[in-house]
Order: structure tokens, then sequence, then C-alpha cells
């Protein structure tokens, strides 16, 4: 009968800790959107203009420009909720690939950070400033 190998203690607090990590994210981002649409709410706005009947493209620049120029802070808000929730995947492949390192797993810390290239990567080809 063998027993299956225990991670160092020191591993397993570095995964506890990213686990942490992201659960607060995602709260935190979670947190955010709701007080930016509780901010909008309160401005008298309609949560329903965020779903507009006909869609007009505008970039995340001009789109934050416009809600800086009439002290927009809900729909700030919401962008900073978005970006924070949207980073945490992302954040999750690079803290995976240093955990790699930790444990001497070179190849699979070489594939997780193509990923997280990859990643970045699509994220500066995708978006439009």
């Amino acid at each position: 009968m063998s027993f299956p190998e225990r991670k160092p203690e020191s591993l397993h607090g570095l995964e506890l800790k990213v686990s942490l990590f992201l659960r607060w994210g995602v709260l935190t981002a979670g947190v955010l959107i709701l007080l930016g649409w509780v901010l909008i709410l309160q401005q008298g706005d309609s949560l329903a203009k965020i779903g507009v009947k006909e869609y007009n493209p505008v970039s995340l620049k001009e789109s934050i420009e416009w809600a800086i120029i009439f002290k927009d802070r809900g729909v700030l808000i919401c962008f900073f909720g978005l970006i924070a929730l949207v980073t945490l995947p992302v954040i999750r492949v690079f803290l995976a690939g240093l955990l790699f390192i930790k444990q001497r797993e070179f190849r699979m810390a070489t594939m997780t950070f193509a990923v997280f290239f990859i990643l970045l990567g699509s994220f500066f080809l995708g978006v439009e400033l």
C-alpha cells in the first residue's frame, strides 16, 4: 500500500494564498459592479441604458473619457469592477506559472507562461483604444 505524495507545506500555503486572492478578487469586483449600479440608479438613470436597443460600437478609451467628462462615477466604478474581473484569470495563469517553478516543473511552467503571454497578446490585439 502506497500513500499519496504530500505537497510540501510551503506549496500548500502558496496555493491557499492564490485561492484566497482569487476569491477576494471576485468578491471585490462584484462589489464594485454592484456599487456602480447603485450609483447609476441614484443619479436617476436606468440600468436599461446599459442595454441600449441599438448597438453603437464605442472604444473603451472613449467610453471612459465620456464617463470622466460627465462625472459618471457609477459607470467608472463598473468599468473598474469589470477590468478586475477580466484580469483575475490572467493573474491566475501567471501565479500558476510561479507555482510550477517553485515545484521545479519547468516544462509546465514554460507552457503556462506561454499561455500567459498569449493571453496578454490577445488583450492587446483585441482592445481598441
